[in-house]
């Protein structure tokens, strides 16, 4: 048996419930959208970090290869690293990307047809309950695809980072301890 939709669920709650459903419906579609874009600013200035690093790897790795005599190995690791973080900012700038996001709130036109209609004024709330709760959900889903594209670019920025650092001491002590 089919579970009734959330609108017809709350049809029977008195006009003040429902009025108080509204509004805290509508400061968790608000507080979404403070956090979606505070995730956005963060992901974009992530993406200029790394990519501001992945431009002065490749200038170190130039330098690195034309230098007498050359170290091609470290012009390589730098290389690589440059790549790991221009990949970790494409991630950072995709976890930002346009996306379809609810917000609070609605447009007159969407009231005529219950007024018109002359719709019982707690089945209009009911359902305009129902409305921001399938928003609530599906904003959530798209705050959680970008934040697994961020969290994918920082683990490989880090780890980028990590295995150059690595290599980069094995070449030092190489040199000191050869």
């Amino acid at each position: 048996m089919d579970e009734l939709p959330l609108s017809q669920k709350l049809q029977t709650a008195n006009e003040n419930n429902l009025k108080e459903i509204l509004r805290q419906a509508e400061a968790y579609l608000d507080a979404q959208l403070s956090s979606a874009i505070a995730a956005d600013q963060r992901a974009y200035t992530f993406a200029g970090l790394a990519s501001a690093a992945a431009v002065v790897l490749i200038g170190g790795a130039y330098s690195l290869a034309t230098m007498k005599p050359p170290t091609a190995s470290m012009a390589l690791v730098a290389s690589a690293v440059a790549a790991v973080l221009i990949g970790a900012a494409w991630w950072a700038v995709d976890s930002a990307r346009s996306v379809d996001f609810g917000f609070p709130g609605s447009q007159p036109e969407n009231w005529v047809e219950d007024v018109s209609g002359k719709k019982r004024w707690e089945t209009s709330l009911a359902e305009q309950c129902h409305h921001y709760d399938d928003l609530i959900v599906k904003n959530r889903a798209t705050m959680e695809l970008n934040s697994l594209l961020f969290n994918r670019a920082t683990e490989a920025a880090l780890k980028g980072l990590f295995l150059g650092g690595v290599a980069f001491v094995g070449w030092l002590l190489n040199l000191i301890y050869p």
